[in-house]
C-alpha cells in the first residue's frame, strides 16, 4: 500500500509500518476522498492540513475555520465558519453537500485550558453538536458522507488513586469533576455517542494521550520550565504520544472508517520523574494541597498554564489500554513513550542551536 509524506505503508506479512515515504498518485480511475477538517490552526489540525494536502488518496481538502491557513496548499478549499454561530449547523450542512464531503475530521478543540469557560463550552460542545447535526442532515438526504473522526483525550478518564492499571475504552469517564476543560471533552464524547446511536454512521472517537513533538502541546508546555512542578511523594506513570503518530492514526481511520472509541498512545510508560529528567528539567516536588493552591492562584492571576484541578494528573496515574488500537485497527505508533520524548527533546535542542 502506498504512503504519503506523512503516512504509512503495508509491510511484508501484513503488518502496518508507519514512517515517512514518498507521495505517489492515485491509480487511474480510483476515486479520491473529499475530507473536511475543522480546527486547522490547532496543533493537530495544522499538522493534518499539511499531511492531508500531500495525501494522494485525498482528492480535495475542505478547511473549516474562522481564518484561512497561511501555508500554500495544492488542493484545499477554505470556508470561513464559526462553529459557535446560531446557524452554524445549516452552514456546515450546505458545505458538506456542495463539496460532496466523504469524511469529516473534527479537531476544533482547545489544546490547553482557557479562562473563557462559556466560550470554550460553546466551541467544543455546542460546536460539535452543530457539526454532527450537519452530518446527520447529509445522511438523511442520502449524501456522500461515509465517516467522521473526532479528537478527544485520555484525560477524560481522570487521574484517580483507584484507577485500573490500564484504562480500557469501556471504562467510565471521571475526569470532569471540578475541571471544566476536561468536562467539556466528556460532553463532546456524549454528543458523539448520541450521534452514533442515532445514525449508525462509522464515527471514530479518538482518546489521545498527552502529545509531544510540537512545543505548543500541553505536555510540551508543562515540560518547558527549567523547574517542573510535581506532587511530593507521588510519581505517577505517564504515557506520551508523538504528534506524528497521532496524525498517522487519524489519517488511517479517515481512510479506513472505524466505528467506536479508540485509545491512542505510544507503547510503554515512564514515571513522571523520569519524564522530567529525560526532558532535561528539574523536578520541583511540593505537597499536594500547597501545589494545588499555588497552581490555582497563578491560574486566577492569568499567569498559569493550568488550573489547580490539573494537579491530580501530576499525582495519580491514568494509563490507557491501547490493545484495541493495535489489535482491531492494526496501528502501532512509530515511537514509544520514551522515543517520542527523546525525539521531542532532540528537536527542541536543534531549534535552540539554530536560534543561537
Amino acid at each position: 500500500m502506498a504512503a504519503t509524506a506523512c503516512g504509512w505503508r503495508l509491510a511484508g506479512g501484513g503488518a502496518r509500518v508507519y514512517r515517512p515515504a514518498i507521495v505517489v498518485g492515485r491509480r487511474d480511475g480510483e476515486p479520491g476522498r473529499v475530507v473536511a477538517l475543522t480546527g486547522v490552526h490547532g496543533t493537530t489540525g495544522a499538522a493534518l492540513v499539511r499531511c492531508l494536502d500531500a495525501d494522494h488518496r485525498v482528492e480535495r481538502l475542505v478547511l473549516l475555520d474562522q481564518r484561512a491557513p497561511a501555508v500554500p496548499l495544492r488542493k484545499a478549499s477554505f470556508y470561513r465558519v464559526n462553529l459557535m454561530a446560531t446557524l452554524a449547523d445549516q452552514a456546515l450542512a450546505e458545505i458538506i453537500v456542495r463539496e460532496r464531503v466523504s469524511t469529516v475530521i473534527h479537531a476544533a478543540f482547545h489544546g490547553a485550558p482557557v479562562h473563557q469557560l462559556e466560550q470554550a463550552h460553546e466551541l467544543e460542545v455546542i460546536g460539535t453538536r452543530a457539526l454532527l447535526r450537519a452530518a446527520a442532515h447529509d445522511l438523511r438526504r442520502a449524501g456522500t458522507l461515509t465517516n467522521v473522526v473526532v479528537l478527544g483525550s485520555t484525560m477524560s478518564y481522570g487521574a484517580h488513586p483507584d484507577n485500573s492499571q490500564y484504562l480500557s475504552e469501556d471504562m467510565s469517564l471521571r475526569g470532569g469533576a471540578g475541571y471544566p476543560w476536561v468536562a467539556d471533552k466528556i460532553a463532546v464524547e456524549e454528543e458523539v455517542a448520541r450521534f452514533r446511536a442515532r445514525t449508525a454512521l462509522p464515527t471514530a472517537m479518538i482518546r489521545a494521550a498527552w502529545a509531544v513533538g510540537d512545543e505548543a502541546t500541553l505536555a510540551a508546555r508543562m515540560l518547558a520550565p527549567l523547574a517542573v512542578p510535581a506532587v511530593l511523594g507521588c510519581d505517577p506513570l505517564v504515557q506520551l504520544l508523538h504528534i506524528d503518530d497521532l496524525v498517522d492514526l487519524i489519517q488511517l481511520v479517515a481512510h479506513e472508517p472505524y466505528d467506536g472509541v479508540l485509545n491512542v498512545a505510544g507503547s510503554g510508560v515512564l514515571p513522571y520523574s523520569t519524564i522530567v529528567k529525560l526532558a532535561g528539567r528539574v523536578r520541583a516536588p511540593v505537597p499536594n494541597g500547597t501545589l494545588r493552591r499555588t497552581v490555582q492562584a497563578l491560574w486566577t492571576l492569568g499567569v498559569g498554564l493550568v488550573p489547580g484541578a490539573h494537579v491530580r494528573y501530576l499525582r495519580d496515574t491514568f494509563v490507557a489500554d491501547i490493545g484495541r488500537m493495535v489489535k482491531d485497527v492494526g496501528f502501532r505508533p512509530r515511537y514509544t513513550t520514551g522515543e517520542a520524548l527523546a525525539r521531542h527533546v532532540a528537536a527542541r535542542w536543534t531549534r535552540g542551536r539554530l536560534a543561537a
